[in-house]
């Protein structure tokens, strides 16, 4: 339970933490190291060293701020326990004795399990029959959590009983556990299933106390919702039995923490982020591969070619790289953890690793203990290489996420990442399991060829500095909303007493009338709302689709598949027929998708291919109404409703090393996909497409004969936006790029004299991800300029790791940057007066909130509709038809 990072403070108007302790360091002495980096770039092969350490950065120690257990802990606890307690972990626990709700967010190894195991252990001593609910991300971590939670209360000398609850469960175990166990730990899924037989566990909900939340980061988008409103119901089924919870939620170093456990929860929390945990010197390395024809670099140990050099677009794959890193720093003694993409990424890791090894050109003599690790390998297999690694007798293990949170893996003096995990909490969650304690570590980053990497990359002080991206649970989303009333009225009868745990009175009101219409509920608030069928609707609840329209993953042959069920859009995007999935680390595809019947679902089956696909889209957008609206300079910011149809008519298939483009304009045969949900968009004012037209005019590309020459500069540069905005979206929020889409437009739906960009959430009912990029939208604007600026490709056009997505329906095209910088520019440059360090985007500029009901386009919002929202923009109509005919439409996705 020991270190990582600290945690940089949101709120604070200060430097952020790593601003004044942290020095580009070029010298290290390596003192308390196996290897320092200098000593790294010193001892590799020179054949193979080619200047790769672009940026190295010294993390000092930090010491442990320790508290007397004593303070905090009864006597006869406190004598038992054989260490005293970190600062952070007596915060909790003292937030938790004055009757508060608290959300720990440390460094990974933090001990944030002593928090809740503590705080049991304690209301054991005041009552045996107290017992508490512990909700886990996954099985697998559950059963990690146990055995420890298990020793520590054994150190304590009680007779705490904790058991499992999933569908791993046996029903005999199961009985034993509801009547007799203390400590309950499930997922989320489970207690969405479990709340209907909540008379089986009258007891157990009458004595709960404590409600634990673990992991609560990983809550985000579209299971972020269903949890919030699963954690809703257990805790109006837990009040109804008598039961009065305290609320723990440890997270990872997230930007909203405060925030994210209230959206989760419905109840406010206390935020522990002081980390009073130990952490020893890490010295951190951004190792970039090579060109693969880098036959000019030099070849003397400590070569470079200094940061920010142009890199050809043949460097050699992170995948490739990674893995020859990796076992030089095990054969050099440095015992590291090397994370991987997939299951098959960490076994090819190792293969690749001990290749190199054996390379007889190479000075590696003697053996290297490698190992891979991963969810598919057994519980004892995974076992056994703990245990090696822990006792020494592994160098290295290549692993996945598996080895990312819960477990300990022991002694470490290394992590190497093959590729930026997607999140700045995962990049510090992984490096800290290197370094634990007082241990100093040599810690890697060794960068894939795509956007966030190079974005990583080349603005380093993004992980160093930088607040952490803000998770987000958006609770407005009504097919998701509607699933769960449905639930909880089967549950428990609804009444008005429930409105404010279910979004309020009006809307409770309007779902209830909605489900008696078509015959889901019956009853009124005043008397109780029921529901009205025999079946179950927690049936119905997919963590990872909205409504009802969840396709089951099958697998050719066999009786049962563990795969999550998904929602229509990623079954019409990503599993049509003919498409390659990965899961688990295995290769498999798409045999069958049906999405007629009762039941949709997607038949799979194993291959082993050298090509992954990608299906591109096109997009239309209609029927927008405003909700907020925004003034920045000459731009005005919208963020609302539309409806999006989105057709994946095609895929293409691309090498797994390369990406390159194998075969085009294979049919996927899944029809459109229409959807109500959340956008955001920028209208242009004229002036500023005017000049940037007249400006770009010049450019013309031969690839869009159907858009008027002169559009080709201006148009092309909205359309890098609208990718470079969504690229760079995840540094901002815990977001899958997948899940938003863009248009690009010279013709907005509900002002066709303006054009400008959206953005829109891929899920029918939306995700909250396009109001926070409203609300941060000049912040995503400077990430995606400096996106398109620092990139070293050096092309107009772009390329893989700045503009190009290959999922445009346009076949990126035009896509045209100069143009694009000097939009954004006009949008910075207007923003720039406003602006106060620290101080939100949402304050930027005039800010107009739509009152009332919803406009939507075409319900005639004429004169009125445009005074309210833009009475400001010189008397320009938004129905002059002859100036619309000057505007010949055309719209870029």
């Amino acid at each position: 339970m020991n270190s990582s990072t600290p945690k940089d403070d949101p709120e604070s108007d200060d430097e952020p933490a790593f601003a004044s302790e942290l020095e580009s360091d070029k010298s290290a002495s390596g003192d308390g190291l196996a290897l320092s980096g200098e000593q790294l770039a010193a001892s590799y092969p020179t054949s193979r060293y080619h200047g790769q350490i672009r940026e190295q950065f010294t993390i000092p120690e930090r010491e442990p701020q320790h508290v007397p257990a004593r303070e905090v802990l009864p006597a006869e606890l406190a004598s038992r326990l054989e260490v005293d307690l970190w600062s952070h972990q007596v915060d909790a626990l003292e937030g938790l004795a004055d009757g508060e709700n608290v959300c720990v967010s440390t460094s990974t190894s933090s001990g944030k399990t002593y928090v809740y195991g503590l705080e049991i252990a304690r209301r054991y001593l005041e009552n045996p029959d107290v017992r508490a609910l512990l909700v886990y991300p996954t099985k697998a971590l559950s059963r990690d959590q146990r055995g420890e939670l298990e020793a520590l209360f054994r150190d304590l000398g009680l007779d705490v009983t904790v058991g499992v609850y999933d569908g791993d469960t046996d029903p005999q175990t199961k009985s034993r556990i509801r009547e007799e166990a203390n400590v309950v730990i499930t997922n989320v899924a489970g207690l969405n299933q479990y709340l209907e037989g909540h008379h089986r566990w009258a007891t157990f909900h009458a004595n709960c106390s404590l409600v634990v939340v673990d992991e609560a980061h990983s809550w985000t988008g579209i299971s972020g919702m269903h949890a919030a409103w699963i954690l809703r119901r257990a805790r109006r089924v837990i009040e109804w039995y008598g039961g009065e919870p305290r609320y723990v939620l440890t997270s990872a170093t997230i930007g909203n923490p405060g925030e994210h456990a209230r959206a989760l929860t419905g109840e406010p929390a206390t935020v522990i982020d002081d980390d009073g945990s130990p952490s020893g010197r890490r010295q951190l390395v951004f190792w970039e591969p090579p060109a693969k024809d880098d036959s000019s670099a030099s070849d003397e140990a400590g070569g470079s070619k200094g940061h920010g050099a142009e890199r050809p677009l043949g460097t050699r794959p992170a995948t490739v790289e990674a893995p020859e890193l990796w076992a030089h720093l095990c054969a050099s003694g440095v015992s590291s953890l090397l994370f991987c993409d997939s299951r098959k990424g960490s076994e090819l890791a190792v293969d690749r690793a001990t290749d190199y090894l054996e390379t007889p050109s190479l000075p590696y003599r003697g053996d290297v203990a490698l190992a891979a690790y991963n969810a598919g390998h057994g519980a004892r297999s995974r076992r056994e290489t703990e245990t090696r690694l822990a006792n020494g007798t592994l160098d290295g293990v290549a692993t996945t996420s598996a080895l990312e949170v819960g477990i300990d893996v022991g002694r470490l003096d290394g992590t190497v990442l093959q590729g930026y995990p997607g999140s700045r909490a995962s990049f510090w969650q992984r490096l800290g399991r290197a370094g634990r304690g007082r241990r100093a570590a040599l810690l890697a980053f060794v960068p894939r060829y795509s956007t966030l990497d190079r974005y990583v990359f080349e603005h380093p002080e993004y992980v160093l500095e930088e607040e952490p991206e803000r998770a987000v649970v958006d609770l407005e989303n009504n097919p998701v909303y509607l699933q769960h009333v449905r639930c909880a009225a089967q549950e428990l009868p609804l009444s008005r007493e429930d409105a404010d745990r279910f979004g309020g009175n009006e809307r409770l009101r309007r779902a209830v009338e909605y489900g008696r219409r078509t015959g889901d509920l019956e009853g009124s608030l005043a008397g109780g709302v029921s529901y009205a069928h025999r079946d179950r609707p927690q049936d119905g609840v997919d963590l990872y689709a909205a409504g009802g329209n969840a396709f089951d993953v099958r697998l050719a042959g066999e009786e049962s598949f563990d795969h999550e069920r998904i929602g229509r859009a990623r079954a019409y995007r990503d599993y049509h027929e003919g498409a390659t999935v990965p899961y688990r680390g295995e290769q498999y595809q798409v045999r069958e998708l049906r999405a007629d019947g009762p039941q949709p679902f997607v038949e799979l089956e194993a291959v082993d291919v050298d090509y992954y696909t990608q299906s591109q889209r096109q997009v239309s957008i209609y029927d927008t109404e405003v909700r907020e609206s925004r003034r920045v300079g000459e731009f005005r910011l919208n963020w609302g409703y539309g409806t999006v149809t989105a057709r994946y008519d095609t895929y293409s298939k691309r090498d797994v090393e390369t990406g390159e483009t194998i075969e085009a304009g294979l049919e996927t045969g899944v029809p459109p996909l229409e959807m109500r949900t959340q956008l955001c968009w920028a209208e242009v004012e004229p002036a500023v497409e005017r000049a940037v037209t007249d400006a770009h005019a010049d450019y013309v590309t031969k690839d869009c004969e159907e858009i008027p020459p002169h559009l080709h500069g201006y148009l092309g540069g909205i359309h890098a936006i609208e990718h470079a905005m969504i690229a760079v979206t995840p540094l901002e929020l815990t977001v899958d790029p997948a899940d938003l889409g863009g248009l690009a437009t010279n013709r907005l739906p509900d002002r066709p004299d303006r054009s400008g960009w959206f953005i829109y959430d891929g899920v029918d009912g939306g995700l909250g991800f396009s109001r926070r990029i409203y609300e941060r939208f000049e912040d995503v604007a400077r990430r995606a300029r400096a996106l398109m600026a620092d990139c070293g490709c050096g092309r107009d056009d772009g390329c893989p790791a700045c503009l190009m997505d290959p999922r445009c329906g346009n076949d990126n095209k035009p896509l045209y940057s100069p143009a694009a910088i000097d939009v954004i520019d006009a949008l910075l440059e207007a923003d720039e007066p406003a602006r106060v360090a620290g101080e939100s985007a949402h304050a930027d500029g005039e800010s107009v909130h739509v009152d009332g009901e919803p406009t939507r386009a075409d319900d005639e919002r004429g004169d009125q509709g445009d005074q309210r929202v833009d009475e400001d923009d010189e008397g320009e109509s938004t129905n002059d038809d002859s100036r619309d005919g000057r505007r010949p439409p055309a719209s870029v996705s």
